[in-house]
């Protein structure tokens, strides 16, 4: 009984602390604005297939020397809700079997921002995405 109580919260806890963020209306187009009213410059941007991850869509925005990819996950969606918790369980993406480290934020995943000069300044910017 004990066990099945400890599993039980820690199931809800887990569901809880993933819902945390409610982003799920925002569009990469609004991160877009986001970085902007954080005053981060955007060099050039386009659209990415979702393909890869099996997402909803995806941008590219080129910031500095780097480009920072996004894509967005439809969390109504059971199977891309799975897809999105294994990713910020894992924090990587794989893409031809190479790990790349991954940002989960609500619905959105954030890829390239290890090697970014502003990384600092763009994870204020997605914590403030919302």
């Amino acid at each position: 009984m004990k066990k099945i109580l400890f599993y039980t919260v820690c199931a809800a806890a887990f569901l809880l602390t993933g819902c945390a963020v409610e982003n799920n209306h925002l569009s990469p187009a609004d991160f877009a604005d986001c970085l902007r009213r954080n005053d981060i410059r955007i060099e050039a941007s386009r659209p990415l297939s979702p393909d890869p991850f099996r997402a909803s869509s995806g941008h590219a925005f080129q910031i500095g020397d780097t480009e920072i990819q996004v894509y967005k996950f439809d969390v109504s969606s059971s199977v891309q809700r799975k897809r999105l918790d294994g990713i910020a369980d894992s924090r990587k993406v794989y893409v031809i079997g190479i790990p790349f480290y991954a940002v989960v934020h609500g619905s959105f995943v954030f890829v390239g921002l290890d090697k970014n000069k502003q990384k600092h300044e763009i994870m204020k910017a997605i914590k403030s995405f919302n």
